[in-house]
């Protein structure tokens, strides 16, 4: 009983692990198109704009 409890809090810890690597990489990739703290937001209803250039369909803001 105790070791699935166990399995099951390990695994999430292990899934943030893995979410907060993607978002480091995706940081380090794109640091130049990022206009949010959260780098997969701007990803959101995507255009097929491509990854080495900005979206022409969305505005970007400024800080």
């Amino acid at each position: 009983m105790i070791g699935s409890f166990l399995i099951g809090i390990g695994g999430m810890v292990l899934l943030m692990g893995v979410w907060v690597v993607v978002q480091s990489l995706w940081r380090k990739s794109f640091s130049d198109y990022l206009s949010d703290d959260d780098v997969l937001a701007d990803r959101r209803s995507c255009g097929n704009c491509g990854c080495t250039n900005i979206c022409e369909n969305k505005r970007l803001s400024t800080k």
